[in-house]
């Protein structure tokens, strides 16, 4: 039974200025559509917020960046069913084990992960997919989407410059450890889902197809 990953009443419904048309584009779909969705990319990105507790930043709007567009690695064209989610959240659940599918029901899906406003450290991310692979799940899924790590919070205010080391650094970690356990998987990242704005709404449990050859991702809801 797919589920809708990703919207959320304050940060993107609620979007100061108004709300990104790519977001707006994908929640329409997701709702009042059906069928197939190429995965729009932003030329502009943005992961720095507004104090909601500050009246006078109603009326500003948030400040937009370049996007670095999508980093593709592998050449295999494939589908799948969508499973996956917030990574931070999947420590604790990899290490109770009270949430996590049984291995056979991994067959045939495309993992998606995307890091919170904690701003993890990369090792965080390592030792969580190498538990995904230890586990033998890396056999089992047809690709891995990675949506663009959010590199700013109120309390971690980092420049464009750290963010951009931040993001290359998680990608650089993401590839090395999936490929220690599956050399030719297409591994997809910087998508517009997450922590991030703007936000494709990703069906999970739906299905994707993902075109390495001509550089397309298309969700079915």
């Amino acid at each position: 039974m797919p589920s809708y990953y990703g919207a959320a009443i304050m940060t993107q419904l609620a979007f100061q200025g108004e709300m990104n048309k790519i977001t707006i584009n994908s929640l329409n779909h997701a709702l009042f559509d059906e069928g197939e969705y190429e995965l729009e990319v932003a030329d502009q990105y943005c992961d720095i917020g507004l104090d909601w507790a500050v009246k006078e930043n109603l009326t500003k709007s948030r400040q937009m960046e370049p996007n670095e567009g999508l980093f593709w690695n592998g050449n295999t064209d494939t589908e799948g069913i969508l499973w996956g989610g917030c990574l931070d959240s999947m420590v604790v659940q990899t290490a109770a084990e009270k949430f996590l599918p049984k291995t056979e029901d991994l067959e045939g899906t495309v993992l998606f992960i995307e890091t919170s406003e904690n701003i993890p450290e990369h090792w965080i991310v390592e030792y969580v997919l190498t538990g995904f692979g230890e586990r033998g799940w890396f056999d089992k899924f047809q690709a891995v989407l990675v949506g663009r790590p959010k590199a700013w919070e109120f309390d971690k205010q980092n420049d464009s410059k750290t963010k951009a080391e931040y993001r290359k650094q998680q990608r650089e970690t993401v590839l090395k450890t999936v490929r220690e356990y599956n050399k030719s998987i297409p591994v997809v990242q910087n998508l517009d889902f997450g922590h991030t704005d703007p936000q494709v709404v990703l069906p999970n449990g739906g299905k994707v197809k993902i075109n390495t050859t001509e550089k397309k991702i298309v969700f079915s809801y």
